[in-house]
C-alpha cells in the first residue's frame, strides 16, 4: 500500500514517438458543415487527436487482471487521478494533443446507410455521410510521467509506462468513432522520433536536462532494454474471440461509392486511398443480419433474440439516442482487397407486370471481378468479452459465409458478394483451432469444443 507520508518527486519518464493510423480514423467535431459528421480539425485545418480522447481510450483499454487490479487499486487511482467528494488527486502524467505530422493527410467523405433488419433494405431517410482521415496519417505523441520517492510508487509508474508502450506497439489501442467497424486502429511506429527517457531528480544534471528540455540521445532506453529498465508490462484482461478467415471471391462484389464526375459510372466499388476495400461496416452489417436470422430461427423466448443481438452488436435508439445506447462487442477490420478487375456494366430496370423496360431506368455500375489468378483475402472478426453462446453464434455465421450462403455488399440479388472458405483459425479460451477448406484437419477435441459453443447458444434463454 502507498505510504501516508508526503511524497517527493523523484523523477520523470518521457515517452515520445509517432502514432500511425493503420485504418481510417474518425474523431468527430460535433459539426456538420462538410458532411453529416465532420472530423475534428485544428486552426490549420489539420486533423488531430485531442489528449482527452487519447487518455480516455488508454484508461478504458488498460484493464488489468483481477490479481493486479486488487493489489494496485490505490496506485491506479493515483496514476489516472480521481475526484471523490471533497477529496481528489491530479494524475501523475500529462499528455499533449496529438498533432498530425503529415503535410497533407487525406480527408474524404464516405456514405453510410441504415438497413432495416426485417426487410433487408435501406430505411427511409437512412442515408448519411461522414468524414474520415484515411489510413497512413501520422500523429506526434508526447507524454510525461512523474514518479515519487517511494519504491512501490516508482515501480508501478514504470510498469504502467512499459504497459502503455507495449499496447501501443502491438496496435491494441483503437480510438475515435466506429472502432467496431474497423476504424481508429493506431500503432506506435519505430522511427527516429520514438524514444523513452528517464530523468532521476536525485542527480542535478538530470534536473537541468529536464528543465532545459534537452533531447539527449544517451538517455534513450534501447528497445531491448525497456523491460529491464521499466519492468514487465501488466497483463491486460482479454477474453476475446478472434476469427481469422481466409476467403476467395467466387464471382464479383460491389460496395457502392458514388462519384460527382459525369464521366464515371453511376456507382463504383469503394476505395481507401488507391486500394479497393471491404469496409468493416459492410461486413459487420451482413454478419449482424445473419446472426439475427439465426437466433430467430432457433426460436428464443420473447425478447431474448433481440436482447442477444443488441448486446452483441450494440444498439442506439433513434429517439433516446445516447441515453440508452449499448456499445457492441463485435469488431470487424476493414479489408484491403487483392487487385481484382473493375469492369463497367450497363443495366436496366424491368417492369414486373409488363416485362418491358421502365422509362429512364438505364444505369451502370463498376463492380470488381475475379480473374484467373487465385487471390484470397482475410477477414478478421473479434468479439470482446466473449461468452460461449456468442462464440457459437459467430461460428454459425462463419459457416454461412464459408459455404457461400451469406453474401456481402450490394447487388446480392444478381449473385455478387459470394465467398468460399479456404482456411480459418478460431482463437478463444486459450485454444487455437485451425480449419481447412474441407474441415478435415480438426481434432476431435477441437470439434467437441466448437460444438459446445453452439450448444451454449441453443441453451441460452
Amino acid at each position: 500500500m502507498p505510504e501516508n507520508r508526503k511524497k517527493n518527486i523523484k523523477g520523470k519518464i518521457i515517452l515520445q514517438g509517432s502514432i500511425k493510423a493503420l485504418s481510417p480514423l474518425h474523431i468527430g467535431s460535433g459539426s456538420d458543415e462538410r458532411s453529416d459528421m465532420d472530423v475534428l480539425l485544428d486552426e490549420n485545418d489539420q486533423p488531430y487527436i485531442p489528449a482527452t480522447s487519447f487518455i480516455g481510450v488508454l484508461k478504458r483499454s488498460l484493464e488489468l487482471k483481477d490479481s493486479d487490479k486488487k493489489n494496485s487499486k490505490s496506485f491506479m487511482d493515483n496514476f489516472w487521478g480521481y475526484i471523490k467528494d471533497k477529496d481528489g488527486r491530479q494524475s501523475c502524467f500529462c499528455c499533449s494533443d496529438l498533432l498530425c505530422s503529415n503535410k497533407s493527410p487525406k480527408i474524404v467523405i464516405r456514405d453510410g446507410i441504415k438497413i432495416d433488419d426485417k426487410t433487408g433494405i435501406v430505411e427511409d431517410m437512412g442515408k448519411y455521410d461522414y468524414e474520415i482521415v484515411e489510413r497512413g496519417a501520422v500523429f506526434d505523441l508526447n507524454m510525461e510521467f512523474t514518479f515519487t520517492d517511494t519504491d512501490s510508487d516508482e515501480l508501478f509508474v514504470k510498469k504502467m509506462v512499459s504497459t502503455i508502450y507495449a499496447e501501443l506497439t502491438k496496435n491494441n489501442i483503437k480510438i475515435g468513432a466506429k472502432t467496431n467497424n474497423g476504424f481508429g486502429e493506431i500503432q506506435l511506429v519505430e522511427n527516429d522520433k520514438t524514444a523513452i527517457r528517464i530523468f532521476d531528480f536525485s542527480q542535478k544534471k538530470d534536473v537541468y536536462d529536464w528543465l532545459v528540455n534537452k533531447d539527449l540521445n544517451d538517455r534513450i532506453i534501447p528497445k531491448d532494454q525497456i523491460i529491464k529498465k521499466l519492468g514487465e508490462p501488466f497483463e491486460i484482461v482479454s477474453n476475446r474471440l478472434i476469427i481469422d478467415a481466409c476467403l476467395k471471391l467466387k464471382n464479383s462484389v460491389i460496395i457502392r461509392s458514388y462519384s460527382n464526375i459525369p464521366e464515371m459510372p453511376d456507382s463504383t466499388h469503394i476505395k481507401s486511398l488507391d486500394d479497393w476495400v471491404l469496409t468493416g461496416s459492410t461486413i459487420k452489417g451482413a454478419i449482424r443480419a445473419r446472426a439475427n436470422r439465426i437466433v430467430n430461427t432457433l426460436g428464443k423466448s420473447d425478447g431474448k433474440s433481440e436482447k442477444i443481438i443488441k448486446e452483441l452488436f450494440g444498439h442506439v435508439d433513434d429517439k433516446t439516442r445516447s441515453k440508452n445506447a449499448i456499445k457492441g462487442h463485435v469488431l470487424v477490420k476493414e479489408v484491403v482487397l487483392p487487385k481484382y478487375i473493375a469492369e463497367q456494366q450497363t443495366r436496366i430496370k424491368i417492369d414486373r407486370f409488363t416485362g418491358g423496360t421502365i422509362g429512364a431506368a438505364l444505369f451502370d455500375s463498376m463492380p470488381l471481378f475475379v480473374d484467373f489468378n487465385d487471390k484470397a483475402l482475410k477477414i478478421e472478426i473479434t468479439v470482446e468479452d466473449c461468452k460461449d453462446s456468442w462464440a457459437g453464434l459467430l461460428l454459425l455465421v462463419l459457416k454461412d459465409l464459408w459455404t457461400g450462403d451469406l453474401a456481402v455488399g450490394g447487388e446480392k440479388n444478381i449473385g455478387r458478394g459470394v465467398f468460399e472458405g479456404v482456411t480459418a483459425t478460431v482463437d478463444y479460451n486459450n485454444s487455437l483451432i485451425e480449419i481447412d477448406k474441407d474441415f478435415g484437419n480438426i481434432a476431435e477435441k477441437s470439434k467437441k469444443m466448437l460444438e459446445s459453443y453452439v450448444t451454449a447458444l441453443n441453451q441460452e434463454g
